[in-house]
């Protein structure tokens, strides 16, 4: 009986010594706290380190670099690129946006706001020849050509009257119409060389003046990163790694094949709060920050039943939001009916989302002529049904589960809509096209201020990103008010009418207010989340 007992002592001892070998290599997660719950980073305590790799999830690969052609406006070409690869004259600062001199060393404006002078600094690009003044005029030149794929950022740019160099390495810009968003849109423009321009425009990869170069670019796989010799940053090398679908990234991300996961959806952000999920306590810092960002529906107006706003109201009395706030989004997003940053003053908050209510929408179809003549269920005008094709991201979770309920919302009301998946690749072509009845997108704007100007005002259809053809004389007034007020208050109170007129037409369902749900590795510091995003710049990691 004492062997018996002995041998169970030694055999409960070498579990527990195994055991504790275990807790040794994989230590208990910590307990949840607030901070990590709520997705905020603990304080940075230690010194930055030099060197090592930072590899981050991409959910959507871009079919191009050159973010100055239109089919390269993705945001994911100005995160991986921007202040990384290619710099701008003005940057907006992360905490609070004010704009401070980049590649310009300085720059002074004349007391009418018409004219900007620009003083380069001294740098070079990262094949070693020096910044110049006519490398900035060619960015214009390329930029402001209409015979070039530029619409997009060249209607940013519309007050601009003439650009120049002068002696000593200055730059001269004159504009038409002085705007607040004037000195704004150039922190959003990248400054190329002369001679990379001049070369092929679609062939563009670019050779810009930050601290990293693009060492290479495995199509469907990652883009790689790599500090140039003397280049103003910690990191040695950063890798984007394409990962659209959510399944395989989050299987990767717990497996730690990133350093830095983001787009992490709502359901998978909830399930790390499962006690089952302790290794992602244990080796990661959630981190939930608010976007300057919308989603939204688009109707195309080329589309006869979408000209009529009548119909467009119809359809937001068919989006429940307080069900899908629920139920998709899982409270992860933030219901909006704005354009405009939730953290600013242009906003009217008395513009409440149409309530959820069929009987409404079909007194407003009816009112736009249409009935179910024939007895299909499908409503009618002058003989043509009210049916339409909604394009889907085939990769796209939340669309995914929204654009079906959707469906089913409208389908008892007599409108049908069909659903057509696409591939993310070919879908922004689709949309440049005009090849669309109804899709969803997001806009993010990597600042606190947005003009409306190329989204909304009638002179953008044709060549700019109008591509729902909107128009409204109303709208553009308020539009071209708001971009010549200096005072910020009184240029709220334009924003807030031109909001709540927006809203009242419904050229663009809006649904919400985006927040980045992402994760990275205790051994990753120096993050500090902003409407900018991330400045890898200022991030190391440690061993």
């Amino acid at each position: 009986m004492r062997t018996l007992t002995l041998l169970c002592c030694l055999a409960w001892l070498g579990c527990r010594s195994s055991s504790a070998a275990d807790a040794a290599v994989a230590p208990p997660p910590p307990p949840v706290s607030p901070e990590w719950l709520e997705g905020r980073l603990p304080v940075e305590r230690g010194a930055p380190r030099d060197g090592g790799t930072l590899a981050v999830r991409v959910m959507n690969e871009p079919g191009c670099l050159n973010h100055l052609a239109d089919s390269c406006r993705d945001s994911w070409v100005s995160r991986m690129t921007n202040r990384l690869v290619t710099q701008t004259l003005l940057a907006a600062a992360a905490d609070d946006a004010t704009l401070k001199p980049e590649l310009a060393a300085e720059w002074k404006e004349s007391d009418d706001h018409t004219v900007s002078t620009f003083t380069l600094r001294k740098t070079t690009f990262s094949n070693g020849t020096p910044l110049t003044a006519a490398d900035v005029i060619a960015t214009f030149d390329a930029m402001m050509d209409p015979k070039r794929p530029t619409g997009a950022i060249r209607g940013e740019f519309s007050a601009l009257g003439s650009w120049k160099a002068l002696e000593d390495g200055r730059v001269q810009l004159t504009w038409s119409k002085p705007s607040p968003f004037a000195l704004r849109a150039l922190a959003r423009l990248p400054i190329l060389s002369a001679k990379e321009l001049a070369g092929d425009w679609g062939k563009i990869q670019p050779i810009g003046t930050g601290p990293f170069v693009i060492e290479k670019w495995d199509r469907g796989q990652a883009l790689t990163l790599a500090r140039r010799p003397g280049g103003a940053a910690y990191l040695e090398r950063i890798v984007f790694r394409f990962v659209k679908d959510h399944t395989a990234a989050g299987a990767m991300f717990e497996r730690g094949e990133f350093d830095l996961m983001t787009s992490i959806t709502p359901a998978f952000w909830r399930s790390l709060e499962d006690p089952k999920s302790g290794w992602a306590r244990r080796d990661w810092n959630r981190i939930k920050s608010l976007d300057n960002s919308y989603s939204y529906i688009a109707w195309n107006e080329a589309r006869p039943f979408f000209a009529d706003v009548r119909v467009r109201r119809a359809l937001a009395h068919l989006y429940d939001t307080k069900l899908i706030t629920k139920i998709v989004d899982l409270d992860l997003e933030l219901p909006t009916t704005c354009p405009y940053f939730r953290g600013g003053g242009s906003c009217d908050p008395g513009v409440q989302p149409f309530a959820f209510s069929p009987d409404t929408a079909r007194a407003l179809l009816a009112d736009a002529g249409f009935e179910d003549s024939d007895d299909d269920g499908v409503l009618e005008r002058d003989g043509v049904p009210l049916r339409f094709t909604f394009l889907l991201p085939s990769t796209q979770v939340r669309l995914g589960k929204l654009v079906p309920m959707l469906q089913e919302q409208l389908k008892p009301v007599g409108v049908e809509v069909q659903i057509e998946k696409v591939e993310t690749s070919s879908l922004s072509a689709r949309v440049q096209k005009r090849d669309f009845d109804v899709v969803s997108r997001l806009w993010t704007e990597f600042d606190r201020e947005q003009d409306l100007y190329p989204m909304f005002h009638s002179s953008q259809i044709d060549g700019g990103s109008n591509w729902i053809g909107y128009s409204n004389p109303e709208v553009d007034r308020l539009i071209e008010q708001v971009r010549v007020e200096f005072d910020e208050a009184k240029r709220h109170q334009l924003e807030q009418a031109l909001h709540g007129k927006l809203y009242a037409d419904q050229p663009y369902l809006f649904m919400t207010t985006r927040q980045s749900l992402d994760a990275a590795k205790k051994r990753v510091h120096g993050l500090q989340p902003s409407v900018l995003w991330y400045d890898l710049r200022a991030v190391w990691v440690s061993d």
